[in-house]
């Protein structure tokens, strides 16, 4: 079984889907998990006036705050959690940590996107499967 799993977070409600999955494979072998959010700088659109009221509660908070967050949820649950703030490039920064800290599984949300919509905008998932050392699971939010 997993000893260590990895969440990779962005503040979304759309990347936390992945922590059920998450929570389900710990418990079936007493793993560690760890979230995980790569800090970016969060900056309205040029000439777009976003108050702070209007942003998602996610970019209110520092990248640890919402981590510690989660963390505490989990850890009332009973689950044995760490979290960690990375910077760099998202999937360079979440591959590098996953490596150096032994992780064994990375479960994380994917939007899913194909076509146009995939080259255009990138993914971080698709860099994430393409450069892990362990298995990926990721997850479409319902959502969808």
């Amino acid at each position: 079984m997993f000893k260590k799993i990895l969440v990779p977070l962005d503040g979304s409600s759309f990347s936390e889907e992945a922590l059920p999955h998450a929570r389900e494979l710990a418990a079936c072998g007493d793993a560690e998990i760890i979230l995980a959010r790569v800090d970016e700088a969060y900056e309205p659109p040029p000439g777009v006036f976003v108050p702070a009221t209007a942003m998602p509660e996610a970019v209110q908070l520092s990248a640890g705050e919402y981590l510690e967050q989660l963390a505490s949820r989990l850890h009332i649950a009973g689950f044995k959690v760490n979290s960690a703030v990375l910077d760099g490039k998202v999937a360079d920064a979440l591959l590098k940590f996953a490596k150096s800290e032994g992780v064994d599984l990375i479960v994380m949300s994917t939007h899913g996107r194909t076509g146009l919509s995939r080259l255009l905008m990138g993914s971080v998932a698709e860099q994430i499967v393409h450069g892990a050392h362990c298995p990926v699971l990721l997850v479409r939010p319902a959502a969808q």
